[in-house]
C-alpha cells in the first residue's frame, strides 16, 4: 500500500505538469487578438491544413449611376471637302513664284507668274489683225448701202471683222492665264513646281486644300444603317491629340450598300479649329444611344481570369463572386445591368487570384473612390457592347456563360486544366480589354503556375 502511494504521488505531478504546458501552447497559439490570432477574437479562418488565410490587400469602387452612351466604332481618314490641284492653262516657264507650301490663301490671289512675252506678242498680232478687219467691214458696209457690191463680200467682210476681235478675246485671256491665282480661299498643301521651269497645260503648279470643314468618310456594316441618321452626333480621336475629342455630325449617308463589302458609306463633317488636317487616321465614334441614370463601373473591375463577365464584391470583410451581364461601354466605364447593386463596393485592384470568401483588406483612402466620366484625359469611347471579332461564349442551360461556374476553387477556373476552348475564349476577354498577346500569354502563364502551386 505505501508503494502504491509512493508512485501515485509522482505520477500525479507529472500529469499536472502536461496539462499545464498544454495550456500554455493553446494560450500561444491563440495569441493576443484573441481565438485563432484574429484581431478582436472570431472563429479563425483555415486552408488546407489549418493553415491560416491572409487577407488580400485590395482596392474597392462604388458602384454609382450616371449616364452612358453607345457608339458604332470604327476607322476613317479625313480628307477635305474642297480640294484641287491648281494647274497651268498655258505653256510657258516659271518666272515668279508667290506662295509656299503652308501659306493660307484667299480667293484670287496670285500663286505664280507664268512668262508671258510670247502671249503679249500674239495679243499684238490680234489687236493689229482687229483693226485691219475693221477698216474693211467698215468700207464693206458702206458700200453694201450702196448696193455697190455682192451680200456675199459684205458677210465675208464682217466674219472676218467678228473673227479678229475673238483671236483679241482669245489672247487677252491667254494672257490672264499667266498669272496663276487660287480658285478659293485654303492652304496650299502642296507645291510641284521650281522658278525658272518650263510647264505644259495642265502640268499640276500646286494642291491647294479648304480645312474647314473637314470630312471623314467612313464605311458602317449594314445592319447598322437603322441607327444611323443624318446630324446624329459623332466623335474622333487621331494620335497627334491623344486623348482628346474632336466633335462632329453625320453629313451624308449613301443611298445605296456596297454589295462586295456589305457597308454603307457615311460622310462626317467635323468642326475642328484648325488643328487636323487631311490625310489623318482617326477612330471614329458614330452615338447612337444615350442612357440616363446606368449603374456603371470601371472596366477594370471585370475580372480577367474567367469567361464570362465577373467582378468581385467585398461584403462583410470576404469576397463575393457575382456573374455580372453588361450593357453599354464608354471609354473606360461598362454599364451593368444585372448582378450588382447600387453603393456596393467592387474590387478594381488586386482581384486576381481572388475566390468565392477570400478575406480582403481594404486599403485606406480606397473606400471613397467612385466611376468617374470616361477615360483619364477625355479620351474616346469605346465600342459597345460587343467587342468586333470577339467570340461570344457559349451558354449554359441557366443562362450563364459556359465555364462560368466553378471550375476551380471558389468558383474560379482551373488554369491547370482548362480546355481549348476554354482558354480561347480567356484570350478573348483579354483581347477586348486591351491586352497584348505578350501580355496575355505571361498572365496565363503566372496562373498556370500559380495553380501546379496549389495556390
Amino acid at each position: 500500500m505505501n508503494t502504491v502511494k509512493q508512485w501515485a504521488i509522482p505520477a500525479l505531478a507529472l500529469a499536472l505538469g502536461l496539462l499545464g504546458c498544454s495550456g500554455d501552447e493553446a494560450e500561444g497559439a491563440r495569441g493576443p487578438g484573441g481565438r485563432g490570432g484574429r484581431p478582436g477574437g472570431g472563429p479563425p479562418s483555415f486552408a488546407g491544413g489549418g493553415a491560416p488565410v491572409a487577407a488580400v490587400p485590395v482596392e474597392v469602387i462604388t458602384a454609382t449611376r450616371q449616364s452612358i452612351s453607345s457608339f458604332i466604332e470604327t476607322n476613317g481618314t479625313l480628307e477635305a471637302e474642297n480640294e484641287v490641284d491648281v494647274v497651268a492653262r498655258v505653256s510657258a516657264p516659271i518666272v515668279s513664284i508667290d506662295v509656299e507650301e503652308g501659306d493660307l490663301v484667299q480667293a484670287g490671289q496670285l500663286l505664280a507668274r507664268l512668262d508671258d512675252v510670247e502671249t503679249r506678242v500674239q495679243m499684238e498680232l490680234a489687236k493689229v489683225s482687229v483693226e485691219e478687219t475693221r477698216q474693211s467691214y467698215e468700207r464693206a458696209q458702206q458700200l453694201h448701202d450702196e448696193d455697190l457690191i455682192s451680200p456675199e463680200e459684205y458677210e465675208r467682210a464682217t466674219s472676218a471683222y467678228d473673227s479678229a476681235r475673238a483671236q483679241l478675246k482669245a489672247a487677252e485671256i491667254q494672257l490672264q492665264f499667266t498669272e496663276v491665282r487660287a480658285p478659293f480661299a485654303g492652304r496650299i498643301v502642296r507645291r510641284y513646281i521650281d522658278r525658272a521651269e518650263q510647264v505644259s497645260v495642265n502640268t499640276p503648279l500646286y494642291r491647294l486644300s479648304d480645312f474647314e470643314p473637314l470630312l471623314c468618310p467612313i464605311q458602317i456594316p449594314e445592319r447598322d444603317l437603322p441607327r444611323v441618321q443624318l446630324n446624329q452626333p459623332a466623335w474622333l480621336s487621331v494620335e497627334a491629340w491623344p486623348g482628346e475629342r474632336f466633335g462632329g455630325k453625320v453629313l451624308r449617308i449613301s443611298p445605296v450598300v456596297d454589295a462586295a463589302t456589305g457597308t454603307v458609306k457615311v460622310t462626317l463633317e467635323l468642326r475642328h479649329g484648325g488643328r487636323l488636317r487631311p490625310g489623318m487616321f482617326a477612330r471614329v465614334f458614330v452615338e447612337t444611344e444615350t442612357r440616363e441614370n446606368a449603374l456603371v463601373l470601371p472596366k477594370a473591375a471585370l475580372s480577367l481570369e474567367s469567361i464570362g463577365d465577373t467582378v468581385y464584391v467585398a461584403a462583410d470583410g470576404a469576397a463575393s463572386r457575382r456573374e455580372v451581364e453588361l450593357g453599354f461601354r464608354q471609354g473606360d466605364l461598362v454599364e451593368i445591368l444585372s448582378g450588382v447593386d447600387e453603393g456596393e463596393q467592387v474590387v478594381v485592384v488586386g482581384q486576381d487570384g481572388l475566390s468565392e470568401g477570400t478575406p480582403l483588406q481594404i486599403l485606406p483612402g480606397a473606400e471613397q473612390q467612385t466611376a468617374r466620366g470616361d477615360a483619364p484625359g477625355g479620351g474616346p469611347p469605346t465600342k459597345s457592347p460587343q467587342v468586333a471579332g470577339e467570340a461570344t461564349p457559349p451558354t449554359r442551360p441557366d443562362g450563364r456563360p459556359e465555364g462560368s461556374g466553378k471550375g476551380g476553387r471558389g468558383g474560379r477556373l482551373d488554369f491547370a486544366n482548362l480546355t481549348d476552348e476554354q482558354l480561347e475564349q480567356i484570350k478573348a476577354r483579354m483581347r477586348s480589354m486591351g491586352m497584348s498577346d505578350e501580355q496575355i500569354e505571361e498572365r496565363i502563364k503566372r496562373r498556370r503556375e500559380a495553380a501546379a502551386n496549389g495556390e
